[in-house]
């Protein structure tokens, strides 16, 4: 898969939906997160209670924002706490010719108590099976949070070699800033994208000197509505990537 530029929008629960992603000049970009049946629409209400965005619609919800989308790269974040969610996921992205995220970064409560976002990361048997199941099917990346104490090169490698495309790493530090080892570290195994504290053209271009084959923004974007613009101003953010594995090119 060929990107115009090594920019990513990174999801964001709540503020991904096609009117905002249509806006933004970076090649790929990233709806959701979503939820992908009802125990995970269950989790998002229960998270609206307490203050947080989320989207609260299912499949249907889903296709209609692709839709409206229009002719984008694009990858679809997504939660559940069943296999058949994100099969659902992958056969929609599919028909669109889209790509399925697997969210196992996000950590609120109502979630990882169901086995979704972080969950999947520290159970990461479960997050390759999904993987194995859904690259047979989508291009498939899978988005995980750093700074925990797990073997982040051993779960990449099994996620590679389970089919996953890319993984967006959110190379968080515990105390701020970004883990440009981590993303070293996992792009010497496979595909990866590079989230964390990409604020200016010189972060970001850290980001892929790292090793990274993208730089994924979000709270960048909502704080300067131009901001992929603005990066596109950089040789290196502007050039064209592909993204390739065994399974898709």
């Amino acid at each position: 898969m060929i990107f115009e530029n090594r920019l990513a929008l990174s999801a964001m629960a709540g503020v991904n939906n096609a009117e905002f992603c249509r806006k933004q000049k970076a090649s790929l970009v990233i709806l959701g997160g979503f939820n992908a049946d009802r125990r995970a629409l269950e989790a998002a209400e229960k998270a609206v209670k307490r203050g947080r965005k989320e989207f609260l619609f299912g499949i249907d919800g889903i296709e209609g924002e692709i839709k409206k989308l229009g002719r984008r790269k694009f990858a679809v974040n997504v939660r559940s706490s069943s296999l058949e969610g994100y099969l659902n996921v992958a056969e929609l992205v599919a028909e669109f010719e889209g790509i399925i995220e697997i969210n196992a970064h996000c950590r609120q409560p109502e979630f990882v108590e169901i086995g979704c976002g972080e969950w999947l990361l520290f159970n990461h048997e479960r997050l390759v099976e999904i993987v194995s199941k859904t690259s047979r099917i989508a291009p498939t990346f899978v988005k995980i949070r750093g700074g925990h104490k797990l073997d982040y090169e051993k779960i990449a490698r099994k996620l590679f070699d389970a089919g996953c495309l890319a993984i967006h790493v959110d190379a968080m530090i515990p105390g701020g800033g970004c883990d440009f080892s981590l993303i070293e570290r996992i792009s010497r195994i496979g595909n990866v994208i590079g989230n964390n504290s990409f604020v200016d053209i010189e972060s970001g271009e850290r980001i892929i000197m790292a090793g990274a084959k993208m730089a994924s923004a979000a709270r960048a974007v909502l704080r300067d509505e131009n901001f992929f613009e603005k990066m596109l101003r950089s040789p290196l953010l502007s050039q064209p990537v592909e993204l390739s594995c065994g399974r898709f090119r």
